[in-house]
């Protein structure tokens, strides 16, 4: 079924509404993504597609300026570059270096020449049909494309096809080929506008479906390891206040310990009286200093009592009071 007053049929037309609108969803996360370089490539692939779709719909229509031959070189002309862009593609977004002779050198030699070629030969002889009999080239080049592309498949995954990924790229992208080697036999045998559309919209859109699913996953994987990240800074900014907690004590104490030594001189006390100083500071007992310095407990009494009066104090909480104070 046509829509009315055009030669496009409305499966055409449903596709350029459905990917008119990934356009926009595309062209929307570009600008909130801009960095996101995948983006690019996708955005290419739907106008392509769209651009592809218009042209194969409307023409040839003898309502439409141009002559037959000029609509029919512009609609063969998307068809041929559609395929074209395929190699550049999966080079880029797949990471399949394999696929780099073919997606700047292979695709000028097997796909625009023949269309250069196709021109010339339907202008010259003013036949379709004699030209249509070039469009072998591009499903002979099209079988070399499905070779390299399994073998780049394979050194990506190292030959383990039993990697779900590997499965998933092998399957969709040889059945996003499908339609570059049915377009020109669907082309020749004229099965329809329809068929047509179907078989080279659902195969591109395959591949980009799995293109976005792929980066969805590298998305995700990124939030994952930001968040691992965030929770690995949390944990060694605590263990920083931590330790820091730990070397300001420790320094607090030294300085505490250093400004009661100076203090100690004041009162001329013996270097084992400030030794006693110190424990006693610190709220050993007589019994406990006696053993950290090995010696009789009597001794340490008889010590701290000399030190009572040369600080002119009569217990340690006073003297604690008169060395921080001094």
């Amino acid at each position: 079924m046509l829509l009315s007053g055009t030669q496009m049929h409305v499966i055409t037309f449903l596709f350029i509404c459905i990917e008119t609108v990934i356009l926009f969803y595309l062209v929307i996360y570009r600008f909130a993504r801009p960095d996101d370089k995948s983006t690019k490539l996708n955005i290419a692939l739907i106008l392509l597609l769209i651009l592809y779709n218009v042209t194969g719909g409307f023409l040839p229509d003898p309502n439409l300026p141009g002559s037959f031959f000029i609509q029919e070189s512009i609609a063969y002309g998307t068809g041929f570059i559609t395929p074209c862009y395929f190699p550049y593609y999966v080079h880029k977004s797949f990471a399949l270096e394999k696929m780099k002779f073919h997606a700047y050198r292979g695709v000028v030699f097997f796909l625009v020449l023949p269309y250069i070629v196709f021109v010339t030969l339907f202008a010259a002889s003013g036949n379709l049909d004699t030209a249509k009999n070039l469009l072998i080239i591009p499903v002979i080049y099209a079988l070399w494309v499905i070779f390299t592309l399994i073998s780049s498949v394979k050194v990506k995954y190292q030959n383990d096809f039993s990697i779900r990924g590997a499965k998933e790229e092998v399957a969709v992208l040889f059945l996003s080929l499908t339609p570059w080697v049915g377009l020109p036999i669907i082309d020749y045998f004229n099965l329809g506008q329809a068929v047509e559309a179907t078989t080279t919209n659902t195969g591109f859109l395959l591949l980009l479906a799995l293109q976005l699913k792929q980066h969805i996953v590298r998305l995700r994987e990124e939030h994952e390891r930001l968040i691992t990240s965030e929770e690995q800074l949390l944990k060694w900014n605590e263990q920083l206040q931590e330790e820091v907690r730990k070397r300001t004590q420790e320094l607090e104490r030294i300085s505490r310990e250093e400004r009661l030594t100076q203090n100690c001189k004041l009162y001329s006390f013996t270097t084992r009286e400030i030794e006693i100083v110190i424990l006693v500071y610190k709220g050993y007992s007589h019994k406990q200093i006696a053993e950290m310095l090995f010696i009789a407990e009597r001794t340490v009494a008889k010590h701290v009592q000399n030190i009572f009066e040369k600080a002119q104090v009569s217990n340690r909480l006073e003297l604690s009071r008169k060395l921080d104070m001094v």
